[in-house]
């Protein structure tokens, strides 16, 4: 999945590919962020808003579209016209949806572009030189769960949703309704997959702080509906939450309504604690994600009537004592939620975003993370994370070099806590640096080998710099010492 970007905040032009990891790196204000909320905010917009786009698109032409039963027949030339449209009508959709992804007004990104080459080079595949390219349309949708491809001819496709009906009698729906159904289910069976977004924002800890501070904007909304015609109520609540909310970008408000969500997200549970309850084929791995988890948060969170506090050292039974979330230290709070990801809410081909996630961390813990990383990428789950950190740069290069060793070799190295999973493939591995080239922040591909790992070198000139520091002061020392 490639991505490109113009005009997004900070960040003047990039390209980048998503790989299983993703790192990008760079200097304060060089426009990190804005490629991880850009991104954030996109696959988020796809994942609840790609239905009314097709929605949109299909009923322009519906009545071009024959049905007999759960039988439906396409023209081609509709078709053709969704794949030459679709592109632009959901990056000209996201664009409006900038403002509140990004935290702005509208005008701030009226020269933003966001350019998908995942989705334009699907949709080139299927109208291929102004024709259905059928062989593609063929191998796409075989052994499709809700429809069967009947017929392909120059001028129609026909599917017949037989297999699928009883999903669509549930519905109650009426004819047209149900052709509506039957096209967005073909289009979204032609839609390239994307990953579920989840992202940790820089405010995360502060974030686990909001909590009461919401909850008084109940008395807030009871004040304004009861000052409120009973026409205008709806607007005045309106009115309050876009106040509110307004200044936050869509990643910190979404971290803050995760937290409020605790108590019901600690009933579920992800893929990872799943597959170690059921003895999975992969129990080993999700194991050590587990166990690796518990080595950097320290301790246990408990939610319960809309509180959070957090229990040291205690792993199932509360051995120690309980501390409010306010009263936890930082790297508790910047952990909550990662914490709650991983353990209820996580499943595979998800991609996990995390802007800075050595916040507050001792660089051992930034180690350790780094290592989770690498166990989460080989577990099925992409992360993605802008970091600071010289620590967790150099261990997802440890784990790419330890690819070259074999599983003996890298036992012998399990006193410096190395495991075989930590493993990382180094051509499915990304990272960028941002910085300012010719007045323009940008992104720029890092080398990245199997026998040297990342080359990342936007920490080198300050490490460097600090020890010649050093050794100057040394000499210094050394000369007054000697009297010289």
């Amino acid at each position: 999945m490639k991505i490109q970007l113009k005009n997004m905040g900070m960040l003047d032009e990039a390209e980048f590919e998503v790989g299983d990891i993703t790192l990008i790196c760079g200097e304060n204000n060089t426009g990190k962020t804005y490629a991880t909320y850009s991104l954030y905010g996109y696959l988020d917009f796809l994942s609840s808003e790609l239905k009314g786009i097709f929605f949109y698109t299909i009923t322009d032409h519906l009545n071009e579209i024959e049905m007999e039963d759960c039988c439906i027949k396409i023209p081609n030339n509709i078709l053709q016209e969704f794949c030459k449209n679709i592109t632009d009508r959901v990056k000209n959709t996201y664009k409006e949806k900038l403002s509140e992804v990004l935290a702005g007004s509208d005008h701030d990104f009226e020269h933003s572009l966001i350019e998908d080459t995942k989705l334009r080079s699907s949709m080139k595949q299927i109208n291929t030189n102004d024709k259905i390219n059928t062989e593609y349309l063929t191998n796409t949708l075989q052994n499709n769960k809700f429809f069967e491809l009947v017929e392909i001819t120059e001028s129609y496709i026909k599917l017949d949703y037989n297999k699928g009906k009883k999903h669509i009698e549930d519905k109650g729906m009426n004819s047209e309704f149900k052709k509506l159904h039957f096209m967005i289910v073909f289009l979204m069976s032609l839609y390239p997959k994307y990953p579920k977004a989840f992202i940790l924002s820089a405010e995360r800890t502060g974030a686990s702080m909001f909590q009461k501070e919401l909850d008084v904007n109940k008395n807030e909304i009871v004040d304004e509906i009861s000052k409120a015609k009973s026409g205008d109520i709806e607007q005045a609540v309106l009115g309050i939450l876009t106040k509110r909310y307004s200044r936050y970008p869509k990643p910190v408000k979404d971290n803050i309504y995760f937290i409020r969500e605790l108590e019901d997200i600690a009933k579920e549970i992800s893929f990872i604690q799943k597959g170690v309850k059921e003895n999975s084929n992969a129990k080993g791995l999700y194991q050590k994600i587990l166990d690796l988890l518990f080595d950097i948060v320290g301790g246990k969170y408990i939610v319960s009537q809309g509180s959070v506090e957090f229990a040291p050292g205690a792993k199932k039974r509360i051995t120690k004592g309980k501390f409010s979330i306010q009263r936890a230290s930082s790297s508790v709070r910047s952990l909550l939620m990662l914490n709650y990801y991983i353990l209820h809410k996580a499943q595979q081909g998800d991609i996990l975003m995390i802007d800075e996630p050595e916040l507050n961390l001792h660089p051992k813990n930034q180690i350790r993370l780094a290592r989770l990383f690498a166990l989460l990428a080989n577990a099925g789950i992409k992360i993605f994370i802008t970091t600071h950190s010289d620590y967790i740069v150099r261990e997802l290069s440890n784990c790419i070099m330890l690819s070259n060793l074999t599983d003996q070799a890298i036992q012998k190295l399990k006193n410096r806590g190395y495991l075989k999973e930590y493993k990382l493939n180094s051509d499915k591995i990304k990272a960028y640096v941002a910085k300012n080239i010719k007045g323009k922040n940008t992104l720029e591909n890092v080398k990245i080998t199997k026998e040297q790992g990342i080359f990342m070198e936007t920490f080198d000139e300050a490490i460097e710099s600090q020890n010649g520091n050093q050794g100057l002061i040394f000499e210094e020392i050394y000369r007054k010492q000697d009297g010289k």
